[in-house]
């Protein structure tokens, strides 16, 4: 009902000051009509056909060479006029179930706008380069993203026009839109080409690049009622490894299921994963369904008061080696893949990002602070790698400040930019909604729009259907369709 409302809002703003009643009527009915010929034309080829728009290689150097960039469309409910919602993959492939599906989705269905996915250089399918060695990931830079969007826009009419057959109206204004790093993107690409991109949804979006990120132990510990006890556990680790008894710390890794690791700050490292996981993406069960929650899951392991913390650690662990189907050395190794150089994997390109520019590394808070991970996960211990699997050149600690001079921070010099946090996500200590200063400054006078859900995680409005107040989702998503309204009202 309230998503009805809104629609209605947008349709009355959109259409207000060109004529009367009857004159708005005629023209709705119009919007109707050509939205149910796109429909009819576009379901012949059916929503999962794959296109590829001729992407430029590195837009810096003046270069003419161009690579296929896939690109999926739902053109289903576009109206003309009505805006073009371009989401980003971002460090993932593009997923064709967002055109049926999830929240940009529903954003155009509500407004009679037009979806596109667009995959990311180096993700899925969209690669520049024949292969992923060293020298050849250096167009994988925030910059060429960027630019991949504004080129996208600037030559998109004649595009969708070819490969669908709908026009897309000179008036229509361009949304961008993305989840997590494609949410920073979203917020950047707004910021920097305000003449192409007219508003932005930024849902779970890291705004601040961060080398040492301490920060994401603390949300974890927040949503953890067993975090004392795993800290706890960690600090006996530690003395464990301090001790330097190679059969001890032997015998302890193959307790954990972690035996096959030789260096220690892998094996600390793989003790993070469960927990990361479970909090990053939490989401509590639905009312009535019986279904487990996951962070009571988890903590249950501490229960047994039987054994120390640490056996109950390596006890869980093991569980979820061994459940998850996780071979160690290739999940958790530092140096695993690096000679790998083939096309199609998404955690290098990501890897790559990490080491040039974001860094992100989780690392153990500096004392007072609770820990949750052993102390040798340092920032040095997983940028070690980075040297082996791109080269020298590479080795380097990651510019995360030139990106912050570039974009803000904190805060970014934005409008028409809706951001969306989960505060149980540990990610949100790198967005606007962290600190409330920002947070009113940046929304001021209906600048932007900051939505929070307290008990969501991870990008969880995207994806998650709507009617579930238990946790604040919905009432989330009315928000970001209400922005997204009355910033579409705006020249």
């Amino acid at each position: 009902m309230r998503q009805a409302q809104l629609r209605s809002a947008w349709a009355e703003r959109l259409l207000s000051g060109s004529g009367g009643a009857t004159d708005a009527a005629r023209r709705e009915q119009a919007v109707a009509n050509r939205a149910a010929r796109a429909v009819s034309r576009q379901q012949v080829r059916g929503l999962d056909t794959p296109f590829y728009f001729n992407q430029r290689v590195n837009h810096t150097d003046g270069s003419l060479a161009t690579f296929k960039q896939r690109v999926l469309i739902n053109a289903n409910y576009y109206a003309p006029g009505g805006p073009v919602y371009l989401l980003n993959s971002g460090e993932t492939s593009a997923s064709a179930s967002y055109l049926s599906a999830g929240e940009p989705y529903t954003l155009a269905q509500a407004t009679g706008g037009m979806l596109l996915i667009m995959e990311h250089r180096y993700y899925g399918e969209s690669y520049p380069v024949p292969d992923m060695s060293g020298p050849n990931m250096r167009f994988l830079t925030v910059d060429n993203a960027l630019e991949d969007i504004a080129y996208f826009i600037r030559n998109a009419r004649p595009f969708v026009k070819s490969t669908i057959g709908v026009d897309i109206s000179p008036g229509s204004k361009w949304v961008a839109v993305g989840g997590s790093y494609a949410g920073t993107l979203a917020t950047w690409a707004r910021a920097k080409y305000p003449d192409l991109v007219h508003a932005a949804y930024a849902s779970s979006a890291p705004v601040l690049a961060l080398a040492d990120f301490y920060q994401y132990d603390e949300v974890v510990g927040q949503a953890l009622p067993c975090a004392p006890l795993i800290a706890n556990a960690v600090q006996v680790l530690d003395r464990i490894l301090d001790s330097g008894n190679r059969s001890l710390v032997d015998s302890w890794k193959r307790a954990f299921g972690l035996g096959a690791l030789t260096d220690d700050a892998d094996f600390a490292g793989a003790l993070t994963d469960q927990m990361s996981y479970t909090v990053q993406y939490y989401m509590p069960p639905a009312p009535g369904s019986g279904d487990p929650d996951a962070v009571d899951s988890l903590c249950s392991w501490f229960n047994n008061a039987k054994n120390i913390p640490l056996q109950n650690m390596a006890d869980m662990t093991a569980a979820y080696i061994r459940s998850s189907n996780i071979d160690p050395v290739s999940a958790y190794s530092s140096g695993s893949g690096s000679a790998n150089t083939s096309l199609h994997q998404n955690g290098r390109a990501w890897f790559y990002q990490t080491c040039t520019q974001f860094g992100f590394w989780q690392i153990a808070p500096p004392a007072p602070l609770q820990r949750l991970r052993s102390k040798y996960v340092t920032a040095a211990s997983q940028s070690a790698s980075c040297g082996p699997f791109f080269g020298n050149d590479v080795a380097g600690r990651p510019d995360a400040e030139a990106l912050n001079r570039q974009f803000g921070g904190f805060a970014p010099n934005v409008t028409r930019v809706v951001f969306v946090n989960g505060l149980r996500d540990p990610w949100s200590q790198l967005s606007v909604s962290v600190n409330e200063q920002t947070s009113k400054a940046i929304s001021q006078a209906d600048r932007n729009a900051v939505i929070t859900m307290p008990l969501a995680s991870h990008v969880t409005d995207f994806y998650f259907a709507a009617a579930r107040t238990d946790f604040g989702v919905d009432i989330a998503r009315q928000g970001v369709l209400a922005a997204i309204t009355r910033f579409l009202a705006q020249s």
